[in-house]
């Protein structure tokens, strides 16, 4: 019994594999702009990522992990919940995140930079409007739902 449950799970992983992998596919066909930003800023976080391994910053490469994994929350929540993100706020939450993680953390534009994080909480400020608007129209278009 215990046997069956697991081959059970591990089909049930290789399908949600392989369905997110589709799903990504997808969105690569449907919206070019925001899988090029994604691309180009993981493409940067491994770069950053593995100069912070050889300069000895492992906190730095810490914050760059945690980056490259924050980098997939938009395409798994499009995919685990069945909704499409709007392009441009799609874009703009990575941008926010590489921002946060990479360039204030890891490049300390914290330090360096006048007013960064003052710029950053402006804009989360206005990307959970943004965000709270974008779930009320998916929301009202989904006909499953009335809202």
């Amino acid at each position: 019994m215990s046997k069956l449950n697991k081959q059970d799970r591990k089909r049930a992983r290789q399908r949600e594999k392989k369905s997110f992998r589709q799903a990504m596919e997808k969105e690569l066909r449907e919206h070019k702009s925001s899988f090029i930003v994604f691309y180009t800023l993981r493409l940067l976080v491994i770069v950053i990522f593995v100069r912070q391994l050889f300069n000895g910053g492992y906190e730095s490469a810490f914050y760059c992990a945690l980056a490259y994994l924050l980098l997939y929350v938009p395409s798994w929540i499009q995919v685990k919940f069945h909704i499409e993100l709007p392009p441009a706020l799609e874009i703009t939450v990575l941008c926010f995140i590489y921002a946060a993680e990479v360039l204030g953390e890891v490049n300390a534009f914290y330090v360096v930079v006048p007013h960064w994080d003052t710029m950053l909480h402006t804009l989360n400020g206005f990307l959970a409007a943004a965000v709270g608007f974008a779930m009320v129209v998916l929301l009202n278009d989904d006909e499953r739902l009335t809202f």
